[in-house]
């Protein structure tokens, strides 16, 4: 297990270094709409959001459903469940936790 220290952000234009997330934020969907987070993972290794030197770096992003977005008591996001990125096997698998820390498992 891995753990890495995230921030949280106001706006997507504050997304800056690997771990730092925004949201939730409201989106329309075709189905309705819902809350989405979205996040530099902490293994990001391009210069900006959009810099994508491999697959674990550039933006990424949750949605509310399928996951549950929970508010915590120090400001940070809680997403549950687990975040898998990729196609299995995952390119990065693992959890934003209480306190903004990025638990890789």
């Amino acid at each position: 297990m891995i753990l890495t220290p995230g921030r949280r952000v106001a706006a997507l234009e504050d997304l800056a270094r690997p771990g730092d997330y925004t949201g939730p934020h409201s989106v329309i969907y075709p189905d309705g709409s819902r809350r989405q987070v979205l996040f530099l993972l902490p293994v990001h290794h391009g210069a900006d959001v959009f810099d994508r030197p491999d697959q674990a770096s550039g933006l990424h992003g949750v949605t509310e459903p399928p996951w549950t977005f929970r508010e915590c008591g120090d400001g940070s996001l809680e997403i549950r469940p687990s975040i898998g990125c990729g196609p299995q096997p995952y390119y990065w698998h693992g959890y934003l936790d209480e306190g903004s820390t990025w638990r890789q498992v």
